[in-house]
């Protein structure tokens, strides 16, 4: 069964992978007699059940991670923000003011941080939690969001855009940071 896969590797977001094979193994056996519908639900319940689990086992380590994670991510975007006017102004002055923003290299430059940056602090979240890495990413996720909508009601348009990183760019860089370490466990 190919979801049996596709299952494990969610579960082993959240637990070890021997775990998350047992659990999707147990699953596998139940859905025979329930159906699919139930298999993934109670996939998707025994994640969020683990993930509480590790939020509620260190909540003060979680949240502290995540803040820092946050802002991280916040000096990270403020220094290409600055970068970026210091390259356009050079630009600028160098071209006689007569390029053009759309052009390849500057679509290039503008979106690289958009998948760098969350990239670099889900990695950054793997290395200060490793085995509460997804509870790290939905604290980091919940002071984004709480950051957004305190920005936006202080200061409509101002810069609630900081809290809009891609929330699967920084799961992606925490998997990927948890992947390594697990890697190189195993090696070792």
């Amino acid at each position: 069964m190919h979801s049996i896969h596709i299952a494990e590797r969610i579960l082993a977001v959240v637990t070890s992978r021997d775990r998350a094979a047992s659990i999707a193994g147990d699953l596998t056996e139940e859905a025979a007699a329930r159906g699919a519908v139930w298999f993934w639900s109670g996939v998707i319940r025994t994640a969020a059940s683990l993930l509480w689990r590790e939020v509620a086992d260190n909540p003060v380590r979680v949240c502290g991670v995540a803040l820092v994670g946050f802002a991280g991510y916040i000096v990270l975007d403020l220094l290409f923000a600055g970068l970026s006017g210091v390259a356009f102004f050079v630009v600028a002055y160098r071209s006689g003011h007569s390029f053009q923003l759309s052009s390849l290299p500057w679509r290039i430059w503008f979106l690289a941080p958009v998948l760098l940056i969350p990239l670099a602090t889900g990695r950054m979240l793997a290395r200060f939690a490793p085995g509460r890495e997804a509870a790290v990413c939905l604290g980091y996720a919940i002071a984004a969001l709480a950051f957004g909508c305190v920005s936006m009601m202080v200061a409509p348009g101002s810069i609630g855009f900081l809290s809009d990183a891609p929330q699967i760019l920084v799961l992606a860089g925490a998997a990927w940071g948890r992947h390594r370490r697990l890697g190189r466990g195993a090696c070792s």
